[in-house]
């Protein structure tokens, strides 16, 4: 990657993230933001196609004009428009750890291996994702990539916040159609059905990776695309690991009844999300 275009972006980002804490209104901007690996970009590209407007993913110029923009941006109470999309932390670290895995030998995400080699070797069997999993997620938690914080704090960070419509990972997953037109609704706008049943179709994981969710693809930056993957992966230590750091948010979320991980079990059914507060 060009340091120049990444510089460019990187500066563009930042300024556009001041526009909005002051102008989202004036512009009609809509920020969606994430912790990392919640599916933003997906949702990013079906909300613009759903409220017609264009998705600014690679902006080299600051944004200031009717978009959808994405980003991982800590909580300012200057934001407006913004869609927060959550997703259950647990599918979270393991979108992460694999996300790792494949980008290890790539030069631009060098910093992927190293770390890799850090935490378990250079020698380590990497596919054991069940021995390592409980040290990937204490090393994530303090060293937090792409986020200004830990999963569970910026997910607390940002919960119940105004101006804010919230969606889950989980509930596009379960009935995309009808999570879409009501965040459109949410946002004051009253889409037509076939606009939003295109907006989803036109970007399924059949269409961007050519297979049904739960066909696994290790190697593709969309693996699996299912809910509730983590109790595949996480062993007894991972689950204390993640009850000890998150528990209590994943509990204020919605995805537990009780941050006492022998308790913890798949979540077929995803936790309510919230509309939007004034």
């Amino acid at each position: 990657m060009s340091s120049v275009p990444f510089m460019m972006r990187r500066v563009s980002n930042h300024v556009t993230r001041l526009i909005c804490r002051r102008y989202a209104d004036l512009f009609q901007i809509h920020p969606v933001l994430e912790y990392p690996k919640c599916g933003g970009t997906w949702l990013c590209r079906m909300l613009a196609d759903t409220l017609q407007l264009p998705f600014a993913q690679y902006a080299s110029m600051p944004v200031a004009m009717p978009s959808v923009v994405h980003g991982h941006w800590a909580y300012h109470k200057g934001y407006r428009n913004v869609t927060f999309l959550v997703r259950d932390g647990r599918d979270v670290m393991v979108s992460f750890y694999f996300h790792f895995v494949r980008e290890r030998h790539n030069p631009v995400e060098r910093g992927f291996g190293i770390t890799l080699d850090k935490l378990y070797g250079p020698d380590a069997d990497l596919n054991d994702i069940r021995t390592h999993l409980p040290r990937f997620i204490e090393h994530l938690s303090k060293n937090p990539l792409g986020a200004p914080s830990s999963w569970q704090h910026y997910n607390n960070e940002w919960w119940d916040r105004p101006h804010t419509v919230y969606t889950r990972y989980e509930a596009l997953r379960t009935d995309c159609i009808a999570e879409m037109t009501r965040i459109a609704e949410a946002h004051g706008v009253q889409p037509e059905a076939w606009r939003v049943e295109r907006a989803v179709s036109g970007h399924s994981m059949e269409r961007a990776a050519g297979r049904a969710p739960g066909e696994e693809d290790r190697g593709s930056f969309i693996r699996k695309g299912v809910v509730g993957d983590w109790v595949n992966h996480f062993s007894d230590e991972a689950r204390q690991v993640f009850a000890d750091l998150a528990g209590e948010t994943l509990v204020r979320l919605g995805y537990e009844q009780s941050k006492d991980w022998k308790t913890w079990g798949a979540c077929p059914q995803a936790p309510e999300a919230t509309g939007k507060t004034a």
